[in-house]
C-alpha cells in the first residue's frame, strides 16, 4: 500500500500518471464511438435486409394468393379440358407463378402447362408440413416430373391445390453495401438455398458475431421471418464498414482525445488534490491517525541531571516518511484545527511517557501550545492527565507572544493555569515580538531564550547579547532555559554563568522516539557524568 500511496504522491510519476490517465480515457471513448458506429452499422444492414425480406415475403404471399384464387376459379370437373383452362387462366395472373396443378393423394393429375397427365405424378415425402399460414413444400425437387428436366423446384400444396416456384427465386437480392442469401429452413435444422450468393448462410451462422467479426471477415447479420420460414444471411465487407463508418470514427477520435485530455487533467486534478500533502495530512488528523511524539531531553545545570523533555510533535505520512512541524503546523492554523491538535498530541504523549516512566520518577514535561488556544478552561481540561494530584509529571506551558496576544487577558489565563498546577513558559524570547513589557506583564514561570543566541557564532553580536538576555530573565525573577545547546563548549558556557536552569539542543541529545528517549533515561547517569567533567 505504501509504495502505491508513493506513486500516487511522487511528483515525477505525475506525467505517467496522466499519460496513462489519457490513454484509458481515450481507449474508453473511442471503444464507445465504435459500438456506436457498430451499431450505426448494424442498423443499416437490418434496414437492408428487411427490404429484401419484403421481397421474399411477398413472392410467398404471391403464392398463397395463388392458391386461394385457384380454390375459388378451379370449378369444372377435375383434370376436364375446361379445368385445364381454367389452370391457365389463374396461371396467365400477374404474379409470377405460371405452372400450376391439382394434387390428390400424394400424386399429381394434371397441371396447365402438361395438361392431363398420362401417368399421374408423386410426390414423395414432404419437406415442410402444412400449418394454419402455409402450405405443405416439397423442397428443390427435380421439374422433370412436369416436363421440364434439369429444372429444380419447390412444389407448394394446400389440399388439392398446388404450384412450383423456382429455386433461383429471387435471382438476386445481394446489393452494392451486401451480399445475402436466402432460405427456407426447416424446423429440424436443415435448410434449402432458394438465391443469392452460395454458401453464405452457412458462413454466416458458423462466424462469430459482435464488434469483433469485423476484425475476420465483415460484419454478418441473419434474420428470418416471423414464421421462421424463410431467414436471409447478409455480410458487408471490411471496405463497405470502413467506408460507412470512417465519417464517425474519424470524428469519434478527435471527440475522444479532446475529452480525453479534459478527463484526465481532471481525473489528475482530483488525485493531486486528494493525494496533496494537505488532505492526506487533514485526513489523517481528523481519523486520529499519523501524529507521533519525539522527546527532547532537558538538562539541568543546578544538579547535572535530566529534568525532562520537550514534547515535538511529528507526522507520520502515508508513505511511511516522517514530517516536521514546518510543514504541517501551518496547516493545523490554517484549517482552526490547533485545540484538536494539541489534544492529539497531549493524548499521545501521555500514554508514550507512562509506559516508560520508572517506579518513583519524576519528570517535567513541556508542551507547546498556539497563542490564540490559550484558553485555561479547554487547555485544563486537555492536560487534565497530568494535573492530576498523584501524577509523575511535573506540566510546563510554552506559549510564544505575538501581535495578538492581549496581556491583560492573558494574563488572567495564566493564573488559572498556575492555579492548578501548571506552570507557564514563555517561548523563543528574544524573537518576533518578545519585550520587556511581556516579561514584566505576565506571571510566567520561566523563560526559554531563543536558539539563535545559543547557536550564534562566537563573537558574534547574538552571541554578546546571551549573557546580556539572561541577566534581563534572572532580573524578573524567572528561571532561564537556554535551547540551542549544539556543543560542550557552549554548555561549559551557560553553566559557568550559573544563572541557567536549563539546557536543552543537539549536544545533550536530539529528539527521540518512546524507545530511545526510554533507553536514554535508563543511560542518564552515565552522560550527566560525561557531562559534569566536561563542564567542570
Amino acid at each position: 500500500m505504501s509504495s502505491f500511496v508513493s506513486f500516487l504522491i511522487s511528483a515525477e510519476q505525475q506525467r505517467r500518471v496522466r499519460t496513462a490517465l489519457w490513454v484509458l480515457s481515450f481507449v474508453l471513448l473511442f471503444a464507445m464511438t465504435m459500438l456506436l458506429v457498430f451499431r450505426d452499422l448494424r442498423q443499416g444492414m437490418g434496414n437492408e435486409v428487411a427490404r429484401a425480406m419484403e421481397s421474399v415475403t411477398r413472392a410467398r404471399s404471391a403464392s398463397t394468393q395463388t392458391l386461394g384464387v385457384m380454390n375459388e376459379e378451379l370449378t369444372a370437373d377435375i383434370c376436364s379440358d375446361a379445368y385445364i383452362s381454367q389452370l391457365r387462366r389463374v396461371a396467365f395472373l400477374p404474379d409470377g407463378i405460371n405452372e400450376l396443378f391439382y394434387f390428390e393423394n400424394g400424386r399429381i393429375l394434371c397441371s396447365a402447362n402438361n395438361g392431363r397427365l398420362e401417368t399421374p405424378q408423386m410426390l414423395e415425402m414432404a419437406d415442410i408440413p402444412a400449418t394454419d399460414d402455409m402450405p405443405t413444400l416439397w423442397i428443390d425437387r427435380d421439374l422433370g416430373l412436369l416436363g421440364l428436366p434439369g429444372m429444380r423446384g419447390i412444389f407448394a400444396v394446400d389440399g388439392n391445390f398446388g404450384l412450383v416456384l423456382p429455386m433461383s427465386k429471387p435471382a438476386r437480392v445481394s446489393t452494392d453495401a451486401l451480399d445475402m442469401q436466402v432460405v427456407i429452413h426447416a424446423t429440424d435444422g436443415r435448410y434449402w438455398p432458394i438465391g443469392g450468393n452460395d454458401g453464405l448462410y452457412a458462413q454466416a451462422v458458423a462466424e462469430k458475431t459482435g464488434p469483433f467479426a469485423l476484425i475476420e471477415s465483415g460484419l454478418t447479420d441473419v434474420q428470418c421471418d416471423l414464421g421462421g420460414l424463410n431467414c436471409i444471411a447478409a455480410r458487408a465487407a471490411p471496405t463497405y464498414v470502413i467506408a460507412r463508418g470512417a465519417p464517425m470514427l474519424a470524428l469519434g477520435a478527435l471527440v475522444s482525445a479532446i475529452l480525453a485530455t479534459w478527463l484526465s487533467g481532471r481525473a489528475c486534478q482530483l488525485l493531486a488534490h486528494r493525494w496533496s500533502f494537505e488532505q492526506r495530512f487533514l485526513r489523517q488528523l481528523k481519523a486520529g491517525q499519523g501524529l507521533e511524539c519525539a522527546y527532547q531531553p532537558l538538562y539541568g545545570l543546578d544538579d547535572d541531571r535530566i529534568v525532562g523533555c520537550e514534547v515535538l510533535a511529528r507526522w507520520r505520512d502515508v508513505d511511511g516518511a516522517m514530517v516536521f512541524p514546518d510543514r504541517f503546523i501551518p496547516l493545523v492554523e490554517k484549517h482552526r484545527l490547533t485545540m484538536p491538535f494539541t489534544a492529539n498530541i497531549v493524548a499521545h504523549a501521555y500514554a508514550d511517557l507512562l509506559a516508560i516512566m520508572a517506579p518513583g520518577q519524576r519528570l517535567q514535561v513541556n508542551f507547546n501550545i498556539f497563542p490564540q488556544d490559550l484558553n485555561a478552561a479547554l487547555l485544563l481540561e486537555i492536560f487534565a492527565p497530568f494535573l492530576m494530584p498523584d501524577s509523575a509529571f511535573d506540566l510546563v506551558i510554552e506559549i510564544v507572544e505575538t501581535g495578538a496576544i492581549d496581556l491583560s487577558t492573558a494574563q488572567a489565563e495564566i493564573e488559572q493555569l498556575r492555579r492548578y498546577g501548571a506552570r507557564i513558559y514563555i517561548d523563543d524570547f528574544g524573537s518576533g515580538y518578545s519585550s520587556m513589557h511581556t516579561l514584566a506583564g505576565l506571571s510566567v514561570d520561566g523563560v526559554k531564550l531563543d536558539r539563535s543566541f545559543a547557536m550564534a557564532p562566537e563573537g558574534s553580536v547574538m552571541a554578546n547579547m546571551l549573557d546580556h538576555a539572561i541577566d534581563l530573565v534572572q532580573a524578573a525573577g524567572r528561571k532561564v532555559v537556554v535551547e540551542g545547546v549544539e556543543s560542550a563548549v557552549c554548555l561549559a558556557r551557560l553553566k559557568n554563568t550559573g544563572k541557567v536552569d536549563i539546557a536543552q539542543g543537539y549536544y545533550i541529545s536530539r529528539p527521540l522516539n518512546p524507545p530511545a528517549f526510554a533507553h536514554f533515561l535508563a543511560e542518564e547517569e552515565r552522560f550527566c557524568d560525561k557531562t559534569t567533567r566536561l563542564v567542570a
